[in-house]
């Protein structure tokens, strides 16, 4: 176990006594204090790049656009409180874009498709899809992804991290303490299994269970510094180096004891160190502190604030730098001192970060979201709107004028419905003259053109129009466009287009790359009798599986989303048109000729798919012996067929028969015809010796 041995952490440079050199297929390898030294002085330089930068990213901005917080105002001179209305335009179009995103990518389960080799065999990439579906639903990688689109759309960049750790879980076991008593049955000879109440008594086991298994899981915008010459959108794994800054507890750490790659201390070393260094984790950065703010909007703490009494839940830095090759994680404090907790090469080949834009930007890793697209146009709304209902508001709250000379009263008077004000006029004046209603301002017609031209900007530029978002056409009359097949596909075509490019970003840059992690992880770090484990769940107990052939496998993985996201959509129009060629009895015949048929099963979980539906397996399962019995009863063909078969073996026993009965004949007749030859034999020999006996000695 080691000991937590600390080093200074600043501005000292690296020397070369803190590099070791290892050939030239290794890249060097740091010393423990070289480490601190690179990742401390990376991490400042990436944060400072990050900060200068944020005020053109609009992180911030597209964070408050999406929650559109009330602000308080007054009219000048007053108490009355000016309109302030929120408009909710950037938050409309990101829950609008983030549905048909998720959609186009995950329709089809799982979210890619396996190309084997010519010599590839079927059975072993049908196991290697069910066993990456089983992995990607436990670690819930959909649901994490769904939340990325989210911060990909109105922020304009996500980025993830993916790896592998070793779980160590204690399940409960029902284990019965009797076993049921087994019966024959006199008549049938059947064991039947009888319960009883000693039989259904259980007692509970605890077994530890270790899993190893991937993980996959968000990054803050912030908490994730990358190199600053990073200049590739959606591909991170191009950046030189990125570092995570993370604020794990004493528990946190305790877990992280199980991956035997990094090298945490003992537990009362720990639990030390913690209680020696209870105050003294850094502060976030900037971009992480605005994140973070709740003032105007709403948000949970920053990460590294106590959140509870608990000591040993108190959050401690942690900075994490990976490259291609190696990773240095270290527990950095504020005291000066930072603590080396892995200093290896890892297995990953790749920096194991993804990262996805909803729009690029040129000659830059960071991307524009819908909070920087859409957020001028929704301080347009916001502006026209609270503008037109503090005119309006005029219309209730009407202002007085009074003449100056005409009885001024003495004190403020309250007015009120059926309310009478003694008024002096002066001579030739009328009343009206005296004391009326200031005209009201006119809401400018232009203004109403100006909202509308904001709306329509924002949907054009976004891509979340009507009829995308509720399939109608925009406009009273609507469009004769989609009143042809042609017309109402080239609309489906160009909607589906709209979001062609954060789609195939989204799968360029995190789903494929992770999938192909996987395939990695999976063939290096995963024991073989856990493959067969979880594979004996999904595919039953006799499954085909050869290990060799699955570690060995060559394939490619493509996902049809990144291509067409208008696929499923014509795939359901085109299905119906199949259906129908696939019933032509003549291609049916053909197709039974070259040895092929038409399986209906997959048929109808093509149609399941296009649906939505997830009970296939419910609603079509395998017969039960008694299902198949009555079946083959109920079949009339089956019947005719029994019919014919007793028939025949009814002839072939009769023909048996009267085969068996010529031949007892036969032998019958035989052995008589035998049994005669014998007896005149018999009967010669004897006459011959009673001959001999009456001779002419004898006579």
């Amino acid at each position: 176990m080691s000991e937590l041995s600390a080093g200074k952490s600043g501005a000292d440079r690296i020397t070369a006594d803190d590099v070791e050199t290892q050939g030239p297929t290794l890249d060097p390898k740091y010393t423990d204090e070289g480490a601190i030294k690179l990742v401390t002085g990376d991490a400042e330089r990436a944060k400072n790049f990050l900060e200068l930068k944020q005020w053109n990213l609009h992180w911030r901005e597209a964070d408050i656009l999406y929650q559109s917080p009330r602000t308080a105002g007054q009219f000048e001179g007053s108490t009355v409180a000016r309109a302030n209305v929120s408009r909710f335009t950037v938050a409309k179009h990101v829950n609008s874009l983030v549905p048909g995103m998720q959609e186009g990518i995950f329709y089809e389960k799982p979210p890619f498709v396996m190309r084997p080799r010519p010599a590839q065999k079927q059975s072993t990439i049908n196991a290697k899809s069910a066993l990456y579906d089983a992995l990607l639903d436990e670690i819930h990688f959909q649901q994490t992804c769904t939340v990325g689109m989210e911060y990909q759309v109105n922020t304009g960049t996500v980025i993830f991290q993916g790896g592998w750790e070793t779980i160590k879980e204690t399940k409960r076991r029902y284990i019965r303490k009797t076993a049921p008593v087994t019966v024959q049955m006199p008549l049938t000879n059947k064991e039947v299994e009888i319960h009883t109440k000693e039989s259904d008594e259980f007692e509970i086991k605890d077994i530890e269970v270790t899993k190893n298994r991937p993980f996959f899981e968000r990054c803050e915008l912030g908490e994730v510094l990358v190199d600053p010459g990073w200049r590739d959108p959606n591909e991170i794994q191009k950046a030189k180096f990125v570092i995570r800054r993370t604020y794990p507890t004493f528990r946190d750490l305790n877990k992280l004891r199980q991956n035997p790659e990094y090298d945490i201390p003992s537990d009362e070393e720990l639990k030390a160190y913690f209680f020696a260094h209870e105050a003294d984790a850094h502060a976030p950065s900037s971009i992480e502190a605005q994140q973070g703010m709740n003032s105007a909007v709403h948000h949970a703490e920053n990460r590294n604030v106590v959140t509870t009494d608990d000591p040993l839940d108190r959050p401690l830095e942690c900075l994490e730098r990976w490259t291609s090759t190696y990773v240095h994680t270290i527990l950095n404090v504020e005291s000066g001192q930072s603590v080396v907790i892995r200093n290896k090469a890892h297995t990953f080949d790749r920096i194991p970060f993804f990262s996805a834009n909803f729009w690029n930007i040129p000659n830059a890793a960071y991307g524009m979201g819908v909070g920087r697209l859409a957020g001028s146009d929704q301080r347009i709304e916001k502006g026209l709107v609270d503008a037109v209902l503090d005119i309006l508001s005029f219309a209730v709250n009407p202002q007085y004028m009074r003449d100056r000379g005409a009885n001024a009263p003495t004190q403020q008077i309250r007015q009120r419905l059926g309310g009478i004000i003694d008024v002096d006029t002066s001579p030739g004046k009328s009343i009206r003259d005296a004391f009326a209603l200031v005209e009201l301002p006119k809401v400018p017609p232009e203004a109403f053109a100006v909202l509308q031209n904001a709306q329509t900007n924002a949907q054009s530029t976004t891509g979340a129009d009507e009829a995308f978002t509720q399939g109608s056409l925009p406009g009273k009359g609507g469009s004769s466009a989609a009143r042809t097949a042609t017309g109402a596909g080239g609309i489906i075509a160009a909607n589906a287009g709209k979001l062609q490019g954060p789609v195939g970003h989204f799968v360029d840059g995190v789903l494929l790359p992770f999938i192909e992690m996987l395939d990695d992880m999976v063939k290096q770090q995963m024991p073989a009798a856990e493959i067969r484990e979880i594979l004996g769940k999904e595919l039953g107990e006799a499954f085909e599986f050869d290990m060799g052939d699955f570690l060995n496998a060559e394939h490619s993985f493509e996902v049809l989303a990144g291509a067409h996201l208008a696929a499923k959509k014509a795939m359901a129009q085109s299905l119906p048109l199949m259906i129908q060629i696939l019933e032509n009895p003549h291609l049916v015949q053909q197709l039974n000729a070259m040895g092929y048929a038409v399986d209906v099963k997959q048929i109808f979980e093509m149609f399941m798919e296009m649906s939505g539906w997830k009970n296939t397996r419910e609603v079509i399962r395998p017969m039960t012996p008694k299902e198949q019995q009555s079946f083959q009863n109920a079949n009339p063909g089956a019947q005719k067929m029994q019919t014919t078969l007793a028939t025949i073996g009814a002839k072939h026993q009769a023909k048996a028969a009267e085969i068996d009965q010529e031949g007892e004949a036969k032998l019958a007749h035989d052995m008589m015809l035998n049994a005669g030859e014998e007896a005149a034999a018999y009967t010669e020999r004897k006459e011959m010796r009673n001959y001999e006996q009456q001779g002419v000695f004898t006579q």
